[in-house]
């Protein structure tokens, strides 16, 4: 993956909020190493829309999409 690709992620928090947005891969990959490892409690996220700060105890899922998945017309 080159750098400044971008993907999908769907960020779920306690008490129901979800979130979806375009973020650098190495921020998506940031955030899953978050939720994994005793790591920043706080994740800022660059979005299309401006940064997200995620409170990393606070989120009960998180889904990163693949490439293949986006909607569209291919070609060949």
């Amino acid at each position: 993956m080159a750098d400044g690709d971008r993907v999908r992620v769907e960020i779920g928090f306690d008490g129901g909020q979800v979130v979806g947005a375009f973020v650098d891969a190495s921020a998506a990959e940031e955030l899953q190493r978050a939720l994994h490892e005793d790591g920043p409690r706080v994740i800022v996220l660059d979005t299309d829309d401006g940064p997200y700060h995620v409170v990393v105890p606070r989120v009960s899922y998180f889904r990163r999409f693949n490439r293949s998945s986006r909607v569209g017309f291919g070609t060949g």
